[in-house]
């Protein structure tokens, strides 16, 4: 009975304890010198960090500590505490790296943790490919949102798999904090409660209550924190910052050109005005998309189509400003009209939006910050960092725009390819493979997020590589979970096969005995 208990114990092994065991000792080495090397080989390309033209904006929102209505103010927040360390814009690769280094580290330490490795040569392979992410690496060196958000979401799932696992509250703390760093970094994950709401309802026992009112605290507080600040900035007493009608607009115009609306049919007035001042654009449109074979974020940004230059002819007849008109026409008309065209036209929308925009889930097509020839490319950059315009701050080796953005291509098709091979084993191996409860409850609710993160980021923009960064974790987790329990399910039929074979080289003929005096007759 002792010697039950004792091993028992051993068995519940702590989380810190595991990660500083001796079976980890390679995979940390592992983890070291792939980070290492990611840090060295982007720093060699590109000796400045890139930025984009949402750089500016989360820049000067950090510089002015004022919240801005196009994005949530979570990374600038970050720009804040990096500069509050060092002004040097060289910190800011280094912090997101280290990030990087220990969110990996956790999520890929918590799915061994509870998942054992049958076969360990199956799980140094998919960590490499884990943490070996030329994504990550080169985010890493943006100032950019995406990689703390994916950061985010690994310590989110991380804390979620303790959570239905061993019911831990640490864990559940861990989550929420998660959770209400994610919706200040992006507001894609307003999805996120819903969905884990729906994923607690599997569990147990009061931490299943807890953790559902949890979700709902933490989405008030955030709704409400929204409104505050919108009211306090732009005076709108609302929670939308009028993005998501933008978007919703930019999305559904990708259909104009293979409709006929007749104005007339709009009943609201300022939806026909928006219709009737769009339609001349339609070849605009038409060439744009390719004749309706891609997608573009081109007519929510682009002056010369027909949203903004709505706002700009609002802004001559009502003597608004910018900023307002941007809010009020994004909270009402433009949103209005993007769902009216979606909700009357749901084939065409799917025809020339959504599966042209979705073939991008597996197949690596934007190679957005990649191409960047030049670093620095925002005025913001330069003035809070007090770099010298006069520095040379292009890119050193040209081979990043080819090899490498070549190399990924290459990767993310593999990688799906697998998981198409891995999922229809998986599916002729069903019937044996063995799941418990609570590993029933992480994969499902693992495949079920990466599911409706990747539907729903296909539905909310036109895509760009690095938005499928956050999902590297998921792609991992699922692989590695299914490669393990079909390795399991080959050993156990190996040793089943063994067994039976032993049985029967053991076994002795039985000759029946002959009674004395009476002779064998064949």
């Amino acid at each position: 009975m002792k010697s039950k208990s004792n091993k028992n114990r051993k068995n519940k092994q702590g989380f810190i304890h595991f990660l500083i065991g001796k079976d980890q000792y390679f995979d940390w080495l592992l983890l070291v010198i792939v980070c290492l090397a990611g840090y060295l080989v982007v720093k060699s390309g590109y000796p400045y960090p890139i930025t984009m033209s949402d750089s500016g904006g989360y820049i000067q929102a950090a510089k002015t500590d004022m919240f801005s209505f196009y994005r949530p103010f979570g990374y600038s927040v970050l720009l804040q505490l990096i500069h509050t360390l060092s002004s040097s814009i060289h910190a800011i690769f280094i912090v997101q790296m280290l990030l990087y280094f220990i969110s990996a580290s956790i999520f890929a330490f918590t799915v061994k943790y509870f998942f054992a490795p049958a076969k360990k040569i199956v799980w140094y392979f998919l960590l490499f490919f884990f943490v070996f992410s030329p994504m990550a690496f080169i985010l890493a060196n943006a100032i950019m949102s995406d990689l703390l958000f994916g950061i985010v979401i690994y310590i989110m799932l991380a804390s979620f798999i303790f959570i239905v696992k061993q019911g831990k509250w640490i864990a559940l703390i861990t989550f929420l904090l998660a959770v209400f760093c994610s919706l200040y970094i992006r507001y894609s994950a307003m999805v996120f409660p819903v969905i884990f709401l729906f994923c607690f309802l599997w569990l147990r026992g009061k931490i299943r209550w807890i953790s559902i009112a949890g979700l709902v605290i933490v989405s008030v507080i955030f709704y409400n924190q929204m409104k505050d600040l919108m009211k306090e900035t732009t005076e709108f007493d609302q929670f939308s910052t009028g993005f998501d009608g933008w978007q919703l607009a930019n999305n559904a115009m990708h259909i104009l050109p293979f409709i006929d609306l007749d104005s007339q049919k709009i009943s609201d007035k300022k939806m026909r005005e928006l219709h009737q001042f769009s339609l001349p654009y339609k070849d605009t449109i038409l060439e744009s998309t390719n004749h309706g074979s891609t997608t573009t974020v081109s007519f929510l940004w682009d002056p010369a189509f027909p949203l903004k230059m709505f706002v700009y002819e609002e802004m001559r007849k009502q003597q608004r400003s910018y900023a307002h008109l941007w809010i009020e026409l994004g909270t009402t008309t433009f949103k209005e009209y993007g769902q009216y065209l979606i909700l009357r036209y749901p084939w065409k929308f799917m025809r020339y939006y959504y599966f042209p925009n979705m073939k991008h889930v597996f197949f690596l097509y934007n190679p957005g910050i990649i191409s960047s020839e030049t670093s620095i490319t925002t005025a913001e950059a330069y003035e809070w960092y007090k770099i010298d315009e006069s520095q040379d701050l292009t890119l050193k080796n040209p081979f990043y725009k080819g090899i490498i953005w070549n190399f990924m291509q290459v990767l993310w098709t593999l990688r799906w390819i697998f998981i198409l091979g891995l999922s229809l084993w998986a599916v002729l191996w069903r019937k044996r493979i063995k799941y418990n409860n609570a590993d029933k409850i992480v994969f499902w609710s693992l495949f079920v997020f990466g599911a409706i993160y990747y539907a729903s980021t296909v539905f909310a923009s036109p895509i760009e590589d690095r938005y499928w960064f956050p999902t590297e974790c998921i792609l991992f987790s699922f692989c590695y979970i299914l490669c393990n329990k079909l390795v399991l399910c080959m050993q156990s039929n190996s040793l089943k096969n063994n067994q039976e074979q032993a049985v029967i080289s053991n076994e002795k003929p039985v000759i029946p005995k002959q009674k004395k005096g009476k002779k064998n007759i064949r």
